[in-house]
C-alpha cells in the first residue's frame, strides 16, 4: 500500500483565503500551523510545505489516498476554521459576523503537471 502514497498525484498544492479577504492571519498564523498538523496527523496526510501570508495559505499536502482533494480542503479548513473562530472572538466580532473563518473556494492543483520540488521552491520563495 506504501507505493501508492507516494505517486505524483497525490500531492496537491491549496490555496484559500479567509472569508472577505480580511488580512488577519499574521495574528492568528501560530494557531493556523497546530491546527493544519493537528488536521495532518488525524486524517493521515503529511504537510510539505506552508507558507500563510496576512491574507490567504499555501498548502502544499501528501494525502492518505483515500481522501480526494476536496475532503482535504474541507477537513482543514473546516477544523481550523471552527477552533480559529473559537480562539479569537475579537476576531469574528470584527471581521466574521456571518460566520465561517474560511472563503468557501479554494484552488487545488496536483504535481502531476510539475515536479514537487517546484511546487516546494514556489511556496517557500515566492513572496505571498
Amino acid at each position: 500500500m506504501e507505493k501508492y502514497r507516494i505517486h505524483a498525484h497525490s500531492k496537491y498544492h491549496f490555496v484559500w483565503c479567509p472569508k472577505y479577504r480580511h488580512p488577519v492571519l499574521n495574528v492568528v498564523e501560530e494557531d493556523v500551523r497546530e491546527l493544519f498538523g493537528e488536521t495532518a496527523d488525524h486524517f493521515g496526510h503529511e504537510v510539505l510545505a506552508l507558507e500563510i501570508a496576512d491574507d490567504h495559505v499555501h498548502l502544499f499536502v501528501q494525502r492518505d489516498p483515500k481522501h480526494s482533494p476536496a475532503d482535504i480542503a474541507r477537513q482543514f479548513k473546516s477544523y481550523s476554521g471552527k477552533h480559529l473562530l473559537e480562539r479569537y472572538p475579537e476576531i469574528r466580532e470584527a471581521y466574521f459576523w456571518g460566520g465561517g473563518f474560511w472563503k468557501v473556494g479554494y484552488y487545488v492543483g496536483s504535481t502531476g503537471a510539475v515536479s514537487e520540488e517546484v511546487v516546494e521552491q514556489y511556496i517557500e520563495e515566492t513572496e505571498h
